[in-house]
């Protein structure tokens, strides 16, 4: 009988240090101290699901400064990774960019669905043969939505096509030289795993029909940052591990005489310590952030409480007053419409650099749109999905907290007055829409300041696709956050919001 093992992460997010970086506590997370328990041998293989060069504060840090000395491949070689597919944010600091830090990596990639412009696949499937002789196909693709989030100029040198045919071409031509086959989808699944019931038909995720119509044997998924168990579902094995390290996951496969395979799987979390070498030589790149995180911005009367996202999304807060401010600074918008995220809002009396990315987590580039009096009704009613009506009672609607928490995708639209009735249907819920006291006609076009990933579409805001784009600014939303409060000294805004929720 043989066996192998394989160590599976996904959604690292460039977490390395046992650190959320939003409290000084050590955490079990962090990438370090997953692999120092990595029991590796010759029937081994090292697994990564893509989105490890892009999110902490860390990591962000040195990308925006195109700095590929920052530490991932260092641990990634050191954990002994042989194959990682890419995610959708590993594309957010140019192509090019990234193909400086993947040259980096011992690990090869594969990505069947990222083509050049001539159309050849640049990230092929791979077959590994293991030390006891099996054959391990394995296909990795990204979802293909980096389409729409995409800056177009990060990856205007290749082509992202459909996550299905792809994989399904590269299915059935490795199938006839392989024991086993391997799936390594940054995705997410589309319908609920227990019933099938569809969740979603937008596309972004596919990891349901890849498990309905094709034979992989296993289909490490990622994406949504669920936490979901190794299970068979249509034949194959399927699960997804959470994002920054916080978990990962170590699965057994065991074949009989006749080469079938039986799975088993098991989530496990990192402690706290890490390899001393490694820690070594990383402190100085740590101890580099740590010092950009902790420099002091401003100091407040009083500080900023936290409160609910359910809470917040019907009352906002000074902290969405302040960026809707400066988004409208830059711009000169008459709009300007900011999001929720999933982190709580909170600010300390002593605001440091790290308060300010906590509170707004993603580097985000401003952009200045013009939108009609339809299609910023079309977006409310987007965002007035986020409610449901549990017992008469506002609740949040569980469609924006499984597969995934989608907090971010909730927004304010600051210079508008409005009404969200819960009571109502979805897509007829917005009512009393008006600007500067005039109700909002269809054919009006206002100026609007919004975030580069809501300004392509992001989150399903599909009337943003058509609007008309003023200008990409370039400007960080965070370090116009932080400028802003350097400068003057001070949190409260004029910003005026004036809307209500109500359930009849």
């Amino acid at each position: 009988m043989k066996k192998m093992k394989i160590y599976y992460t996904s959604d690292v997010h460039g977490y390395l240090y046992p650190t959320d970086y939003l409290s000084d506590e050590a955490q079990g997370m962090g990438l370090m101290q997953a692999i120092i328990d990595f029991d590796k041998d010759e029937n081994t293989l090292v697994i990564d699901g893509g989105d490890i060069f892009q999110g902490s504060p860390f990591i962000n840090y040195f990308q925006n400064q195109k700095r590929s000395d920052n530490g991932i491949a260092k641990v990634m070689n050191a954990g002994g990774y042989d194959l990682i597919t890419l995610g959708n944010h590993d594309f957010n600091y140019g192509f090019d960019f990234l193909k400086e830090n993947l040259s980096n990596l011992n690990a090869q990639v594969t990505a069947v669905n990222i083509l050049d412009k001539s159309g050849v696949q640049l990230f092929p499937a791979q077959i590994k043969t293991l030390g006891n002789g099996l054959k391990i196909g394995l296909i990795g693709a990204v979802t293909d939505y980096v389409n729409i989030w995409e800056n177009p100029e990060n990856i205007a040198d290749i082509q992202i096509t459909p996550v299905f045919p792809a994989m399904k071409a590269e299915l059935e031509r490795l199938k006839p030289q392989i024991d086993f086959v391997i799936g390594i989808y940054h995705g997410g699944f589309e319908a609920d795993l227990a019933t099938g019931e569809r969740l979603s038909d937008t596309g972004e995720n596919v990891g349901y029909q890849l498990l309905e119509e094709l034979n992989f044997d296993l289909l490490l998924t990622g994406h949504q940052h669920a936490t979901i168990e190794g299970q068979s579902i249509h034949g194959t094995y399927t699960l997804q591990p959470p994002n920054m390290a916080r978990k990962y996951f170590e699965i057994t496969v065991n074949f009989d005489d006749k080469l079938q395979p039986s799975i088993t799987s098991e989530l496990k979390t990192p402690g706290v310590n890490q390899s001393p070498d490694l820690k070594a030589a990383l402190d100085d790149l740590q101890t580099e952030v740590n010092r950009y995180l902790d420099r002091p911005i401003v100091h407040l009367d009083t500080e900023v409480a936290a409160q609910s996202h359910l809470d917040l999304a019907q009352t906002s807060n000074v902290i969405l007053a302040l960026t809707a401010h400066v988004q409208r600074l830059a711009t000169g918008a008459e709009l300007s419409i900011v999001s929720m995220n999933n982190n709580t809002l909170y600010l300390p009396q002593d605001v440091k650099v790290r308060d300010i990315l906590r509170n707004y987590p993603y580097d985000n580039t401003l952009f200045l749109m013009k939108v009609t009096g339809e299609q910023l009704k079309q977006n409310l009613e987007k965002t007035a999905e986020y409610f449901a009506l549990e017992a008469g009672q506002i609740v949040i609607n569980p469609k924006w907290l499984v597969p995934k928490t989608e907090h971010y995708n909730y927004d304010f639209y600051y210079g508008l007055d409005y009404t969200l009735d819960v009571s109502q249907p979805v897509g007829s819920r917005v009512r009393e829409l008006t600007y500067k006291g005039q109700p909002v006609q269809d054919t009006d076009v206002l100026s609007v300041a919004l975030n580069n990933y809501r300004a392509v579409g992001g989150g399903e805001y599909n009337a943003y696709k058509v609007a008309e784009v003023v200008q990409d600014t370039g400007l960080t939303i965070q370090d116009l956050m932080i400028t802003y409060l350097e400068k003057t000294g001070q949190l409260q805004v004029d910003e005026v919001l004036q809307f209500e929720v109500v359930s009849s």
